[in-house]
């Protein structure tokens, strides 16, 4: 005991080891973090075939760290200490100025963009009846690069994007520049402070740029009516958790229509796993949720069906029909569609549940509109869907 004494720091630290392990064992087990907008990992199942092959250990250590005591606490003091001791990046998210935060992206897969932009090639190829628009959107540390910190280094997205459109050659397609109007509107709100997405009103800046590129008239965005939801935390704050951040407002357009089936359905899951009818573009209990982005077009799904009376360029006797395919930044751009088309057929290539070729036999379309983030479009490897 005396040697004990000896060492208080040794016999403190234990002391806080075995308090939380009692009480870790009586407090309930939380499915998902409000916080960090994701599902925690659950104790996991114990088997002989997991404990050799390893998956039992490093499943229990992400329980361990998902499910540690006061989680949450521990959390927002880390963030606390950083901010105060001036650390400018937190989870490769950096800190720039009027509250926006910015992800470092100094390094990208140049391998991956190539195969991505040969599929998206191919793709345009197979159906070059079609009139095509491929359009990168520029991550928003492009267009506000003014609220960097001095002297960050990362990838230029706008040679690349120029890039990627050197390389399309199908003649039905046409490659559309979306950085002059968003670097025009740089003052304005339109990308989100704590969020990757751009806002409502950054969505109708380059659905604008689209429509008039097509020839036709974009919908004035002052005679639709909005309705705003304060209180959105985004993706940026869900990795670093800044306890001093500022939240964001989301905007969605009060845009009727007539019919929206999400894969063939009027029902489809939400995030807390529920089953939610479908009654319009938004899924309007999601604004009441940490993920509000999630409420644009009921959040990411195979295959999108929008039919409207907006259209404003209507011919009688015809349905003009358009596809897009689309990550989710397109799911805040897409509403603006249905005044420029019968019916808007939005894809989304993570959660496609049929193939591409047989989809394009059983439908025809007016238009094509490939739309992706330039960040997502680097990464994502789901561009092979568009050749079966």
């Amino acid at each position: 005991m005396k040697k004990i004494i000896q060492y208080p720091l040794v016999l403190l630290f234990a002391l806080f080891i075995l308090l939380f392990s009692v009480v870790d064992m009586f407090i309930s087990r939380r499915e998902f973090s409000e916080t960090e907008n994701r599902y925690l990992q659950l104790r996991p199942d114990f088997s002989v075939k997991t404990l050799m092959n390893g998956k039992f250990t490093s499943t229990y250590e992400t329980y361990i760290n998902d499910q540690f005591v006061l989680r949450d606490g521990w959390i927002n003091l880390k963030s606390k200490a950083e901010y105060f001791i001036g650390k400018q990046e937190n989870n490769s998210i950096v800190y720039g100025k009027d509250h926006y935060m910015f992800e470092k992206y100094d390094r990208t897969d140049d391998e991956r963009i190539a195969k991505n932009i040969a599929l998206v090639n191919e793709f345009f190829s197979t159906y070059s009846d079609i009139p095509a628009t491929f359009a990168i959107i520029p991550n928003s540390y492009m267009i506000l690069s003014d609220k960097l910190p001095y002297g960050l280094d990362l990838i230029d997205q706008y040679e690349y994007i120029d890039n990627l459109y050197a390389q399309v050659k199908s003649p039905n397609v046409s490659t559309l520049s979306l950085k002059e109007s968003l670097l025009a509107h740089k003052d304005n709100y339109i990308y989100y402070m704590t969020d990757h997405h751009w806002t409502t009103y950054g969505a109708y800046l380059s659905y604008s740029d689209f429509v008039r590129s097509k020839g036709m008239t974009p919908v004035a965005y002052d005679s639709l009516k909005g309705t705003e939801v304060p209180g959105f935390y985004g993706t940026y704050f869900s990795k670093t958790k800044l306890f001093n951040a500022s939240p964001d407002v989301i905007t969605y357009m009060d845009i009727p229509t007539t019919s929206v089936t999400i894969d063939g359905k009027t029902m489809v899951q939400g995030a807390d796993k529920t089953e939610v009818p479908v009654t319009g573009l938004y899924n309007l209990d999601q604004f009441n949720k940490r993920d509000k982005y999630a409420g644009f077009l009921y959040g990411n799904n195979g295959v999108t069906v929008i039919k409207s009376d907006n259209n404003q360029h209507r011919v009688a006797g015809k349905t003009s029909r358009i596809l897009v395919i689309k990550d989710s930044y397109g799911n805040s751009f897409v509403p603006y569609l249905t005044y420029n088309y019968d019916e808007v057929v939005v894809i989304d290539l993570r959660a496609i549940p049929f193939k591409i070729s047989e989809f394009m036999a059983q439908n025809e379309f007016d238009d094509i509109l490939l739309l992706y983030n330039f960040m997502n479009f680097a990464s994502d490897t789901n561009f092979a869907r568009l050749k079966y």
